[in-house]
């Protein structure tokens, strides 16, 4: 029997180390350690204890076999990584700049056996219940045909369903799933929000019954495991989930839809910081599967590449079951307040409600912070209560029996001041709208209705977020209150009145993409009211900026005319999707260090570029020279002690921003400051 050997990647997140290490198996473990296998081996001059994953067995040696050294065991209880898994880590090592074991434990849903114990909470128990919709549209029946044909020619496109909201788009997603599974193929249905998690469960399981299996970060380690293993064996075929879903096991993968495929929420904020729909993409490619892409205001990246023809585009442009897009009314509150209106419901929103509320339906009122106010300040001196550790202010949470500040970056906590820390003057306070204060509002505005709030605050208890949406859809409460989170497609049929409190706390974030991430919030929240038929439905959008074009556009339901004012834009200011942009964001707890390598990073970063320069003829595919920019202090220089400094590196070739941050990964190598850490991230979301 010939000796075997294995490579493997030790579970240290170090670039120095981020290569296989050959060990020799021994001959009493060959029928344990496999590819994916999590072993044990001795590790450097020590022979320290470590864990690592393979990820090739062969029977040739690299090395001098004399100089190897012995895998010493497998560890039990772990999950063997599917190999075409290791595949797609690989992939993304290189496409996010972070190191393979980041990659592989990302890859890695599910890690460990772990029985599953009685909850009290199933999850299943805030499901509800959809009628079977047995007859599509005319339209969708089209949009359905032509991707039935592509399929059964064997052609693995990545489409774009464009549809307005209410348009129907999960009945498509539904035609398309039965298709793909009745020849033996899998699917995963990846949605934003664990939230959105139990309507399209709901959805599904009217057509699919019980081949259905949820996977998210709310289920406890032995759900997980239960429908981890689900996948694997075969004994179920759709799994529906957010970002995490996308790494299911499945053998026979044949499609990939990822509804509303335009939220921040596919962004992973942890290292490799990947986007769930370019890995989605890569997945199908290496499993022969197609990718849907789902939305009613499509991110400008990707409605750029379906007008350039890689993605395939299809579009439904009119609602379901005879229902009509609301009418959408934008309010001035500067006039509000020239008119000595001080509340946070304008008279519009006030009377829409109030009609909603005599006539027995329901009302959403979003506004996008959660909480009770922003900060806390001083009226005499205009001090801001700020966090001893962070460049940030802390913000006022407050109970029936507390007023507590609270980081929202590192956790720090603390008692709201009575009286100014700086000048101990007592006219202190908080400023600023959350959820919690227009709750009140509205209990002070409508005494006897019943209120509901869903944010982060409401939802870390495990089933809450059905819980709420439940309670909601039996007309227990009249009106939710709530983030972001209430308005990511979720279909009450008796909701009349949704009304934005303030439109602009979102359009003026620092980074160029806040006016996309408005008009999405702004639409998707619209297409809220009115979806049943029977009433066309009232939006209110409050904002100190009517004229702004995001606001505009959201309210005429108009994706294309603010496609055009926004491309417009990032033309002009080389952003992309014309250009691609990366991120190198350099962190350490000593700011010398911290300055000293940003520095020499961005110079090597610069170096780089000038000698690729020389040694081609041209600028670049769409005529930009690469743009090294930085380092400068981070929009947020310090958490929780930690100094961050950026660099941003713009180009219009995206194997360019690959090399770059190869070579910056080779340079920080060489480095001696081991308290100094640097991550990439390609196209970031939020502004470093």
């Amino acid at each position: 029997m010939s000796q075997k050997y294995a490579d493997i990647i030790i579970d240290i997140s170090h670039e120095g180390v981020d290569r296989p290490f050959q060990y020799i198996i021994p001959e009493e473990l060959e029928t344990e350690v496999g590819v994916g296998s999590k072993v044990t081996v001795p590790f450097g001059q020590g022979n320290r204890r470590r864990t690592g994953y393979v990820v090739r067995i062969t029977e040739e040696p690299s090395w001098d076999v004399d100089k190897l050294k012995y895998v010493t065991g497998v560890e039990e209880g772990y999950i063997a990584v599917e190999s075409k898994l290791i595949r797609l880590a690989a992939w993304m090592r290189r496409e996010y700049g972070s190191t393979m074991i980041a990659a592989l434990k990302t890859v890695m849903p599910v890690k460990k056996k772990v029985r599953e114990r009685k909850t009290q909470i199933s999850t299943n128990e805030y499901i509800p219940d959809f009628e079977k919709i047995s007859n599509l549209s005319d339209d969708q029946q089209a949009v359905f045909e032509d991707f039935k044909t592509d399929w059964d020619a064997g052609d693995r496109n990545t489409y774009l369903l464009h549809g307005i909201t209410g348009s129907g788009k999960t009945e498509v997603y539904i035609a398309m799933a039965d298709h793909v599974i009745s020849q033996g193929r899998d699917v995963i249905i990846l949605v934003p929000e664990i939230a959105l998690t139990y309507q399209t469960v709901a959805r599904f399981k009217t057509h699919f019954q019980d081949s259905i299996s949820i996977l998210n970060s709310r289920l406890s380690d032995g759900e997980k495991y239960r429908e981890f293993m689900k996948c694997r064996e075969g004994k179920t075929h759709i799994i529906i989930g957010p970002r995490s879903a996308l790494f299911a096991p499945f053998e026979n993968l044949g499609l990939i839809v990822i509804d509303e495929e335009h939220d921040m929420a596919y962004k992973s904020e942890m290292t490799p910081k990947y986007h769930a729909r370019e890995v989605a993409i890569e997945r199908a490619r290496m499993d022969g599967a197609s990718v849907v892409l789902g939305s009613a205001t499509p991110a400008i990246s990707t409605y750029y590449k379906a007008l350039n023809g890689e993605y395939k585009l299809y579009t439904l442009d009119s609602r379901v079951a005879g229902a009509t897009l609301p009418d959408v009314h934008i309010v001035d509150l500067r006039d509000e307040l020239a008119k000595g209106n001080r509340s946070i419901i304008s008279r519009k929103l006030y009377d829409s409600m109030d009609a909603a509320f005599k006539s027995g339906e329901q009302v959403m009122l979003f506004i996008n912070r959660r909480g009770y106010n922003s900060f806390v300040s001083c009226r005499s001196c205009g001090e801001v209560i700020r966090c001893p550790r962070c460049d940030v202010s802390l913000s006022l949470h407050e109970t029936y029996n507390s007023r507590k500040l609270i980081c929202h970056y590192c956790g720090h906590t603390e008692n709201s001041p009575t009286e100014c820390p700086k000048c101990h003057s007592k006219l202190i306070g908080g400023y600023g709208t959350g959820t919690q204060k227009l709750e009140e509002e509205v209990k002070k505005l409508f005494p006897s209705i019943r209120t509901l709030r869903m944010d982060k605050d409401t939802t870390t208890a495990k089933g809450a977020h059905g819980a709420i949406i439940s309670k909601f859809r039996n007309h227990e409460a009249d009106c939710l209150i709530g983030t972001q989170m209430i308005v990511k497609g979720h279909d009450f049929g008796n909701v009349s009145v949704v009304g934005n409190v303030l439109a602009d706390l979102s359009l003026f974030d620092n980074d160029f993409e806040s006016a996309e991430r408005t008009f999405d919030l702004l639409t998707q929240a619209s297409g809220r009211a009115g979806r049943t038929g029977d009433s066309r439905g009232t939006v209110v959008i409050q904002t100190y900026q009517p004229e702004h074009y995001a606001i505009e556009t959201a309210a005429a339901q108009n994706y294309r005319s603010f496609y055009d004012y926004e491309m417009a834009y990032r033309r002009i200011l080389h952003y992309p999707p014309v250009y691609e942009l990366l991120c190198v964001l350099v962190t350490s707890a000593k700011e010398d260090n911290a300055v000293k390598v940003a520095d020499a990073l961005a110079e090597a970063a610069k170096t780089y570029v000038q000698d690729v320069k020389a040694t081609s003829d041209t600028k670049g595919v769409r005529g930009c020279e690469t743009d090294v920019i930085g380092p400068a202090e981070a929009y947020i220089y310090r958490i929780n002690d930690i100094y961050r400094r950026v660099i941003y590196i713009k180009s219009a070739e995206h194997d360019k921003l690959i090399g770059i941050s190869e070579h910056i990964q080779e340079v920080f190598s060489t480095f001696d400051e081991n308290d100094v850490e640097v991550s990439f991230d390609f196209n970031p979301m939020n502004v470093m």
